[in-house]
């Protein structure tokens, strides 16, 4: 088979994709908006403010945004390592490029969009809860923007693992996948705390995460009495140039990802 890249089998490649796969990408997807609409909504329909349904908003960004959405990634290239498909989807007669381009495309579109859409109705039934409460002085408040900034660049990292592992393993490549990079994330964030600690001589509280700012506090306690207590507190920012350097980082980390699947699709196909 030819492997110079041509538009005309690449746009037949996304027919085809989407004539075999459409309809599983779009149940699973519509599936996932009506999960966030169930857990999102809630908060606009009530004019009393309350913790629950304000904490549905983060369960959703968690369960859903993160971890649910990376069940639709984890097939984006299954048809070429599964034994029952795999042989017939590699003799499809197009270019190694032109299938990976077509896989990558559907997954981009769909993280994307839904990120976006997770995003809008978040601020949008806020928005309307608040507008509604019948005290005004109750008002629930927007996830952190850092935090939102932070876990984004994390999302498109997590779905370009899955990505990979939907091609790198032949069986049960999601589970596989997801216990490898749980672990990776876990040994990296107790590490990091490790650290941390050890160069702020092991604070009374810490809140961090990797890549991000360190928060610390000093408890001095003298007495029973609030005016018998003082407390030190440190706000560690990383230069401004450190944090484009890691988002650039970031980027290139689900690249690299998404060139080692496309590596391994040419492993199959040789």
């Amino acid at each position: 088979m030819n492997q110079t890249f041509d538009i005309h089998r690449f746009v037949t490649m996304i027919k085809l994709d989407m004539a075999e796969r459409g309809k599983n990408y779009l149940g699973l997807a519509a599936l996932l908006a009506v999960s966030l609409l169930f857990m999102l909504v809630p908060i606009a329909l009530y004019r009393e403010q309350n913790g629950l349904r304000e904490a549905l908003h983060y369960m959703a960004l968690f369960m859903i945004v993160l971890f649910g959405s990376s069940l639709y990634t984890s097939s984006a290239l299954s048809q070429y390592s599964a034994s029952s498909t795999g042989i017939s989807a590699l003799m499809v007669p197009a270019s190694r490029l032109e299938k990976f381009l077509s896989s990558l495309l559907f997954n981009l579109i769909f993280i994307v969009t839904f990120l976006i859409f997770f995003t809008q109705l978040h601020y949008l039934t806020i928005d309307i809860a608040n507008a509604n409460m019948i005290n005004p002085n109750h008002q629930y408040t927007y996830i952190n923007i850092d935090y939102l900034r932070y876990l984004t660049y994390f999302y498109f990292i997590m779905h370009s693992v899955v990505f990979l592992g939907s091609i790198y393993f032949s069986k049960s490549s999601y589970v596989k996948t997801a216990s490898l990079f749980l672990l990776t994330c876990l040994f990296l964030f107790v590490l990091h705390i490790v650290l941390v600690n050890n160069f702020t001589s092991y604070p009374d509280k810490t809140q961090t995460l990797p890549w991000a700012g360190w928060r610390v506090w000093n408890f001095h306690i003298e007495g029973v009495t609030v005016f018998q207590q003082d407390t030190e507190f440190y706000h560690v920012e990383f230069p401004y140039g450190i944090y484009i350097l890691m988002q650039v980082f970031a980027v290139l980390l689900a690249v690299g990802f998404w060139g080692v699947a496309y590596l391994r699709l040419k492993e199959k196909q040789l």
